[in-house]
């Protein structure tokens, strides 16, 4: 494997790229993703999902984790595809962003 010596990569530049995701990026992307499957329509798809579901078994019959085990799955397929290209775009866009690295001119 190259070492950063051999590619330049981390030796001279001022510049690091992000290998990971803060905080504050998640928190960000957290809140466009809420509000993406908000606007599309998929949450309220979701709740009426987890309503016929209640309906069918009971609320009495059905425990909060035994519900989230049957919902998930779906629910994760249901996403639009168009949601599912704007998040890596946008985590994408986010560990590329360079940031300034210490000592840096």
């Amino acid at each position: 494997m190259a070492s950063s010596k051999d590619t330049g990569i981390g030796t001279d530049s001022k510049f690091a790229y992000k290998s990971f995701l803060n905080t504050d990026d998640t928190k960000e992307l957290k809140d466009f993703l809420e509000k993406r499957l908000v606007d599309c329509g998929w949450r309220k798809d979701i709740e009426e999902m987890i309503r016929n579901k209640l309906k069918e078994d009971g609320t009495a019959n059905v425990s909060r984790d035994e519900l989230a085990k049957m919902i998930i799955p779906d629910a994760r397929a249901m996403v639009p595809n168009e949601v599912r290209e704007e998040m890596m775009l946008r985590v994408r866009e986010v560990l590329e962003a360079p940031v300034a690295t210490p000592g840096g001119k």
